[in-house]
């Protein structure tokens, strides 16, 4: 069946840059455009300041949004994977906010806002324990967190992302009800939480919660880019049927 086109904006993990969706395009059906949102301070934003506040890098990526991927009856949908799924969540309730509703939200390898908490995260400044988190989160391999060169371009990175992780706060729920959108949870088998944790986003929606397990460790979504976007995409079928969203604000 036939389907208008929908865009499928992608956040990485924390340390993360557009370029690990560089794959995704060619593995997803043809009525799905990856979309890779880049942050600044990376990437080819490698010029622009880091971020350390989670709250006002989600205003600015609203605002690029609406800019560069969003315009009259686009349809979209938000990935997001780790601290990726974090921005996407916010970034999902500043659209919608602005009459400008995502027709799904993914959150891969992500704890829900209610029940995370990452403060330890904003305590962590010394190189070596940021290096020493690195190695417990897994993803990046000893011989790369052994290169001195290549550690002094990476660390202002993680260590930016991490107080992103940390110094985030959930407004409360008479401040913000849940979202009108649909929330399917992906996660890893092997990740250092159980799947079961991620249960807790079906309070952040009144609409459709679903999860789906995958063989893999809070990495899963490097491992077979073809298997997760064919279950994104059927995630995506039931609403791809939905009217055409209205102008946003």
């Amino acid at each position: 069946m036939a389907f208008d086109v929908c865009h499928l904006l992608c956040l990485p993990c924390a340390g993360g840059s557009a370029t690990v969706y560089a794959r995704w395009a060619q593995a997803a059906p043809s009525w799905l455009a990856v979309r890779p949102l880049e942050l600044p301070g990376r990437g080819t934003r490698h010029r622009e300041p880091l971020s350390s506040d989670p709250h006002l890098l989600a205003d600015q990526l609203s605002e690029e949004c609406l800019a560069q991927h969003i315009g009259p009856g686009t349809r979209f949908a938000l990935f997001g994977h780790s601290l990726g799924g974090l921005l996407a969540f916010e970034i999902a309730h500043r659209l919608h906010a602005r009459g400008c509703t995502p027709v799904a939200l993914f959150v891969a390898a992500s704890r829900a806002p209610a029940t995370r908490d990452d403060s330890r995260y904003a305590a962590l400044r010394d190189d070596a324990d940021v290096l020493a988190e690195m190695r417990a989160l897994g993803g990046t391999p000893d011989a790369l967190l052994a290169e001195p060169e290549l550690m002094a371009m990476v660390l202002p990175v993680i260590k930016a992302d991490f107080q992103l992780c940390g110094r985030y706060r959930r407004p409360s729920p008479q401040a913000r009800g849940p979202l009108p959108v649909p929330i399917h949870a992906l996660a890893g088998r092997r990740d250092a939480f159980a799947p079961e944790v991620l249960d807790d986003w079906r309070c952040e929606t009144d609409a459709r919660y679903e999860r789906t397990d995958f063989d893999g460790d809070h990495f899963f979504v490097r491992d077979d880019p073809a298997h997760l976007l064919a279950v994104i995409a059927n995630g995506l079928a039931p609403v791809m049927h939905s009217p055409r969203p209205a102008t946003c604000a």
